[in-house]
């Protein structure tokens, strides 16, 4: 095997090793991640059933529970959180190869590919969403195929590759419904690269179709099972336009908190190196078409944008680049000689150093990101160690956190609701799990519960039917 053929083993293994040694802890879990994995059990026994609590939700995207119900279908109950997060950190290491291969394409070098994809492991967002039970590594996976099989098929003359990548693009969408944004990117890809004559050749034509073709699995479910093919999409977007509203401005500080200044600085200055050619375009269509499908969303966490890290990652180089080309001039100026080999070193030299701020901000977010969901989980584990229980009443923290740890158990919501009162005073529900503040529903008063433990000063309070 040729040397040449082995530079992606490297970032592969790096992500690999870097996801690894930095696992979350197992007293944490999201919201979203339990419900993936609610779901994803649900369908490793039936693959239409897109369910949690015998509730159809097609407006969360399909493709990430599907592949865990590939896995849950050999794997036990409790290793199911481990294969979540092994979904994830294998997708962020093939996109850190698919990044220093698109790198690589874009004719910086083997050494700047390898700078591009450390400059992608150790982003703070990429980083952290290596090891989360979320769909975002998964996501950007699929997006950044997309647009490297786009634009590899361009440069080689490769149809299979336009193909492709319209597949790829497909798989996007149905990873994040904000996946919609690559039809814009490459629209404005092709339109910036060859106007109006890219319409009249067929493979496009051909590839679009395939597009709609990988979506109308998913589609025809829609019409089947959620009352209209495009119903997912629509829901999706009523669910995030009630969400708290985030303003642009807000965003973007919440970026810098996040993300760090050293990264987005270099990043900003990697745009004086781009040229209207079709690498160029190409960044200049990812970032901007991708970055306004996320600004137009009412609800935005800086999360969302974690499928923008490759383009991110290539960009920083160029910064490096401006910075070195800067001190290179410096020199010439001074009457120092800077050969094309030590500009090189000087390159590599700056991005390592670099590095070390952004992967500070990359170990900063990922531990503030361990502690999401940890009172939930904590108290959840505790009552699955103490309390057997088929029928559970939780705030809706706790919903799908419930769903996790009590497979197969019914699970209702908090609600100031005469149903939900009644079934307290029936004495039906085996165990109440509150998360102040929330509603007064006369548990006590009805003397069929017991408060048997509280946690964290009271904001979580464990109560268990007398009889059990």
């Amino acid at each position: 095997m040729e040397k040449r053929s082995l530079i992606p083993v490297i970032p592969f293994i790096l992500a690999l090793t870097a996801g690894a040694l930095t696992f979350p802890p197992w007293s944490t879990l999201t919201y979203d991640g339990a419900l993936y994995i609610d779901i994803a059990r649900n369908l490793a026994r039936d693959i239409t059933d897109f369910t949690y609590q015998g509730v159809y939700m097609m407006y969360r995207p399909p493709l990430y529970p599907y592949t865990l119900s590939v896995l849950f279908r050999f794997a036990p109950l409790d290793t199911h959180l481990t294969a979540a997060r092994l979904v994830s950190l294998l997708s962020f290491a093939l996109t850190a190869v698919l990044v220093s291969l698109l790198a690589r394409e874009l004719l910086m070098g083997e050494a700047k590919a390898i700078l591009a994809s450390l400059f992608y492991i150790f982003n703070p967002l990429a980083f952290t969403m290596a090891t989360r039970e979320l769909v975002h590594s998964e996501f950007t996976l699929f997006y950044t195929l997309a647009i490297y099989l786009l634009y590899t098929g361009r440069k080689r003359g490769s149809e299979a590759r336009i193909y492709g990548a319209f597949v790829a693009a497909g798989l996007a969408i149905l990873t994040r419904y904000t996946g919609l944004s690559i039809i814009a990117v490459f629209l404005a890809y092709l339109w910036l690269t060859e106007h109006w004559d890219w319409v009249k050749r067929r493979e496009y034509w051909i590839g679009f179709a395939l597009l709609v073709l990988t979506l109308s699995p998913w589609l025809y479910m829609g019409h089947v099972y959620y009352g209209g093919a495009f119903r997912p999409f629509s829901v999706a977007s009523r669910v995030v336009t009630l969400d708290r509203p985030v303003s642009v401005s807000d965003f973007f500080k919440l970026l810098m908190e996040d993300v760090g200044r050293v990264l987005i600085a270099l990043a900003a200055l990697g745009f004086l190196k781009l040229r209207k050619d079709d690498e160029g375009w190409l960044l200049i269509s990812w970032l901007f078409m991708g970055l306004a499908g996320i600004l137009t969303v009412t609800h935005k966490e800086t999360r969302f944008i974690t499928f923008l890290s490759p383009a991110i990652a290539v960009m920083a180089v160029l910064g490096v680049e401006v910075i070195a080309d800067a001190l290179g001039l410096a020199a010439r100026k001074a009457g120092v000689s800077i050969s094309e080999n030590k500009a090189g070193i000087i390159v590599l030299v700056l991005s390592l150093l670099l590095l070390v701020p952004v992967g500070t901000q990359a170990r900063d977010l990922k531990d503030s990101w361990n502690l999401m969901g940890k009172g939930e989980t904590e108290v959840m584990m505790y009552a699955l160690d103490s309390y057997p229980a088929s029928r559970l009443l939780v705030s809706p923290r706790l919903y799908t956190v419930a769903g996790y740890y009590y497979p197969g158990a019914s699970v209702d919501m908090v609600l100031d609701r005469k149903a939900v009162k009644e079934r307290i005073a029936e004495g039906y529900y085996d165990l109440i799990v509150l998360r102040e503040p929330s509603p007064h529903l006369n548990i006590e008063e009805s003397g069929n519960y017991i408060l048997v433990k509280e946690f964290y000063g009271g904001k979580f309070k464990l109560y268990l039917r007398k009889e059990n």
